[in-house]
């Protein structure tokens, strides 16, 4: 009998050809696991002080979690905790990857500070943002707000196909956008009228303006057009007009927009998660990934005010996945 329990015989029962043949599988199997549990890399996530940023960060721990790897040794800290985590990626031992996460556009610089070189992921940040942030943009890969402009038009004419004139107020982060709809409108054989705004006290001028030559008013994210001054005189201007509102955000299209087209947290945090996946040596996202995952939502009350029958909300939601 050997030492280890078990005879000479059941020895060399064990290391007959087919029996070494699993065992040497199992040791690889088990050490493969091992060096990929090795490989994953940290994650240090930096958020805002904001209740839509920390519901983002919860849910992005959550599936993290559930997809394992580097959800093992992910961490979480405001921005007002910066320096924590610098020390904790300066605790790192020599060699370990690391991933710094932003959320939300004032996490962008904090971020930035504690990533030291590393690998930056950006999400609930827009592409205003992110061309706002300046040198150093080229390293972070972002998920942004922003939804795709052919979804948006894929909206429009689902949910409101007898618009064929669509108004936008613009200011200076929402150009390119306006000018990525106007090209793919006319396509679709839709007009585009905007009016260029340079400060957030012209909105009910641009409006009037605006108004005998639209039959909706297309939202997009610009910070000197659609703020917390602007939202409420924009949304009784356009009303007193009859002329509903197209939206990118859940909020807006509660205080009195006709329809909108956002991605929630959970749904943000799920693609930033899978983007966090995708390990530097695997090669790391594109530098701007638009929302994967959206929401269409309808407000019902001021669509029946307006006197428009809009499609129910199922209804558009598959509409536009079907366009995908």
């Amino acid at each position: 009998m050997l030492k280890s329990g078990i005879s000479i015989r059941e020895a060399r029962e064990a290391v007959k050809p087919g029996m070494l043949a699993r065992a040497i599988l199992i040791v690889s199997l088990a050490m493969t696991a091992i060096a990929a549990h090795a490989a994953d890399p940290h994650v240090l996530i930096l958020r805002e002080d904001g209740p839509i940023a920390r519901q983002t960060a919860d849910f992005l721990l959550a599936d993290l979690a559930r997809q394992g790897g580097v959800g093992r040794s992910a961490r979480q800290f405001d921005i007002a905790e910066q320096e924590s985590a610098s020390a904790a990626m300066r605790g790192l031992r020599a060699g370990d990857d690391a991933i710094v996460v932003a959320i939300g556009p004032r996490a962008l610089r904090p971020a930035s500070l504690v990533a030291a070189g590393r690998p930056i992921v950006a999400t609930l940040v827009s592409l205003a943002a992110l061309e706002d942030f300046g040198p150093g943009v080229e390293r972070i890969r972002a998920i942004v707000l922003d939804q795709p402009v052919p979804r948006l038009l894929n909206l429009v004419q689902a949910a409101l196909p007898a618009a064929r004139r669509l108004g936008v107020l613009a200011g200076p982060s929402s150009m390119m956008p306006l000018r990525a709809l106007v090209r793919h409108a006319q396509d679709r054989g839709l007009t585009v009228s905007a009016d260029v705004m340079t400060a957030s006290t012209e909105v009910v001028a641009a409006l009037e303006r605006l108004v005998p030559r639209m039959d909706l008013l297309l939202a997009l994210p610009d910070p000197l057009v659609h703020n917390r001054n602007t939202v409420q005189p924009l949304l009784l201007t356009t009303y007193r007009a009859g002329i509903p509102v197209v939206t990118y955000s859940e909020s807006y299209l509660q205080a009195g927009a006709a329809v909108a087209l956002f991605s929630t947290p959970k749904q943000i945090a799920l693609q930033t998660a899978e983007a966090i996946q995708q390990h530097p040596e695997k090669g790391m996202p594109p530098t701007i990934q638009t929302p994967r995952y959206f929401t269409v939502g309808v407000n019902t009350a001021v669509a029946r005010s307006l006197g428009l029958s809009l499609p129910p909300v199922s209804e558009l939601q598959e509409r536009l996945s079907s366009l995908e």
